[in-house]
């Protein structure tokens, strides 16, 4: 069972529980023998529900030994959720020592189409404080470490949801997006992610913002990682069941045309911008993905942007950013902030700015928005998906002891601002586009992973892309190091 789980996707362990070949009992202990032997040198599993994980384990093999047929599509399979998820009787810390405390008396809507979907949710796994970082630390459950290398980070915010499947704790989990946080982990630690349209999928009960909150938030997005295109469909469209707060029904979605092809795919390739300069094993690997693309008979276009400036786009998404996330910040700090230098262009000081800004500030980078929105769309006249990368490096060492705006990134041995990770997660999020994460090789022995950026509510069509490339450029997870050796 262990030599299964160091690369079966979601859809093989289906596979396996309905053909009798295991239980999901069996499964689940295999499972947390798997965290027995790697978690405490990854910490990325940090709270559990074992006695009611069991108990559903055995409930699900016990009717399948009477002979009854479970019609739900993750019918046995033990999973986790990031830990900013509501789920009954556990922990929702959002990595905050304020809810080192709060147990969890309801489920988040996801949390509750996973159960309705037959997956047995077994435990939360680490995230920053607040879901606020590209790396996964905190004071109440500690550091998590990249499987591929300790001494670096698995990315955040959904850093233990993506070193949770590529070490087989889970074959899938469910994070959440606003600045990177499912696809920086993903390519951090070689697994899928998907992040979806904006207003798809349902955030009720996601922390922050705190516990208990009914509105529907600003760029932020829910959605799985997992271990193939294939998985993220399994359970998108299960997530996709329950609607409640999103924007547009999951059944409104474009369903796929059917079965996709690289031959004759119209990509468009963005594979470095001055803004936030990639390194040069990063930009060679997203450029060589999308040659390959041509090799196999896609049209590939260099140069098609949407036609605005990189900095205007870049400025309206920290502009709608900023607000949510100082939503939550005590008076007194969100008072100080509002005596920033106005000629403070450090990314600090025009979160600052953008954080305290007027509403008619706000409508205003709304607008910015849905120009932005337009210029998008007149791309995907020309294209079909937009390649470019991740972030500007593959996993970087732990770099948790200087505060935010103080970090650098080392890209090509230039010290470059941290924060320039959000430019890259910015182009598809401050615009409200899907994005499909995948690997696409390794640098320097780390994976690598690409975006691939589609229009708005074509989250099915990119799925079926993503798929056929992967199928055609022959692309699987490849275990960590740390479970090979």
């Amino acid at each position: 069972m262990q030599k299964l789980l160091d690369t079966a996707t979601a859809t093989d362990l289906l596979s396996g529980l309905a053909g009798g070949e295991f239980s999901s009992r069996e499964l689940l202990e295999a499972q947390f023998d798997r965290i027995d032997s790697y978690n405490p040198s990854i910490n990325a599993v940090v709270a559990f529900d074992f006695e009611r994980a069991e108990a559903e384990a055995v409930a699900f093999d016990d009717a399948r030994a009477n002979g009854e047929t479970p019609d739900s599509a993750l019918a046995g399979l033990p999973m986790t959720v990031k830990d900013c998820f509501e789920a009954t009787g556990m922990p929702t810390t959002a990595g905050s020592p304020t809810l080192a405390d709060h147990v969890s008396d309801t489920d988040a809507d996801l949390v509750t189409a996973l159960r309705q979907g037959g997956a047995i949710v077994y435990g939360k796994t680490n995230v920053p404080l607040f879901a606020g970082d590209h790396q996964t630390f905190n004071d109440v459950y500690g550091v998590t470490r990249n499987p591929w290398d300790p001494e670096r980070t698995p990315g955040g915010s959904s850093g233990g949801g993506a070193a949770s499947v590529a070490c087989g704790f889970s074959p899938i989990e469910i994070g959440s997006d606003i600045g990177g946080s499912i696809r920086v982990p993903a390519h951090f630690c070689g697994v899928f992610g998907l992040k979806p349209t904006h207003g798809v999928l349902s955030d009720r009960g996601h922390v922050p913002p705190p516990p208990g909150t009914l509105s529907h938030g600003d760029l932020a997005v829910c959605g799985p990682l997992g271990r193939s295109v294939a998985d993220l469909q399994l359970v998108f469209d299960e997530l996709l069941k329950v609607n409640a707060f999103s924007h547009v029904p999951g059944a409104a979605l474009p369903p796929t045309a059917g079965d996709a092809s690289v031959s004759g795919l119209r990509v468009g390739l963005w594979a470095d911008d001055p803004m936030a300069p990639v390194s040069s094993g990063t930009a060679a690997t997203v450029t060589g993905f999308a040659e390959r693309l041509g090799e196999l008979g896609a049209e590939v276009h260099n140069e098609i942007r949407p036609d605005l400036s990189t900095e205007s786009l870049h400025d309206t998404y920290l502009g709608l950013l900023s607000p949510v996330m100082m939503a939550g910040v005590p008076e007194a700090v969100f008072e100080s902030l509002r005596s920033t230098d106005p000629a403070d262009n450090t990314l600090s000081g025009k979160m600052a700015r953008f954080g305290t800004s007027t509403h008619r500030d706000w409508l205003r980078a709304d607008e910015a928005r849905h120009r932005a929105m337009a210029s998008w769309a007149r791309v995907f006249e020309t294209v079909d998906i937009m390649v470019a990368p991740v972030a500007q490096t593959p996993a970087f060492l732990h770099n948790n002891e200087l505060a935010y705006q103080d970090r650098v990134i080392d890209v090509d041995g230039v010290d470059r601002p941290y924060g320039e990770i959000l430019y890259w997660a910015g182009l598809a999020t401050m615009p409200l586009l899907p994005v499909l994460t995948i690997p696409a090789g390794l640098v320097d022995g780390l994976p690598c992973g690409v975006q691939l950026i589609g229009p708005r509510w074509s989250d099915h069509t990119l799925l079926s892309i993503g798929a056929a490339i992967c199928r055609e450029l022959s692309i699987s997870f490849l275990p960590p190091t740390l479970i090979t050796g």
